[in-house]
């Protein structure tokens, strides 16, 4: 089964910032790797070899999660300008309806949710056109 929310990001190379434990939500910070056929994709800048844009993975209605680790707890990686990242998305997939399977670092995670929706920063030079949320799966 394929997740429409994630179609066109190269999750094996959209690195995970940070991520937060709602009621009812958990929220991957992240900075996506866009492949070109994203409609939100554009050429790479300079010294870049994919376009990465700052985002949300976001899962809402969550009724349960198991196996998220603590980000305390997780090893991270400082980049030559100082930002922090905790690897990238190793697997996102779907175990059944409504419920999630996402690896990586922060642990190999098992959700119920009612759905996923990426949302993406504006573009960094400042042509943003408002995107809607990239279906619920």
């Amino acid at each position: 089964m394929s997740i429409p929310a994630i179609a066109g990001l190269n999750l094996e190379d959209t690195f995970v910032l940070a991520w937060h434990r709602f009621s009812e939500a958990l929220t991957f910070h992240v900075l996506a790797s866009l492949l070109p056929e994203h409609p939100e994709s554009s050429p790479p800048t300079e010294g870049e070899w994919a376009c990465y844009r700052a985002g949300l993975v976001h899962f809402f209605g969550v009724t349960s999660v198991e196996g998220l680790v603590a980000q305390a707890s997780v090893a991270f990686a400082t980049g030559a300008s100082g930002e922090v990242d905790y690897g990238c998305i190793d697997g996102l997939s779907l175990g059944g309806p409504g419920q999630y399977l996402v690896s990586g670092e922060f642990g190999n995670v098992s959700l119920a949710g009612q759905g996923l929706a990426v949302v993406l920063a504006p573009r960094p030079n400042n042509s943003f056109k408002p995107t809607p949320l990239r279906g619920a799966a």
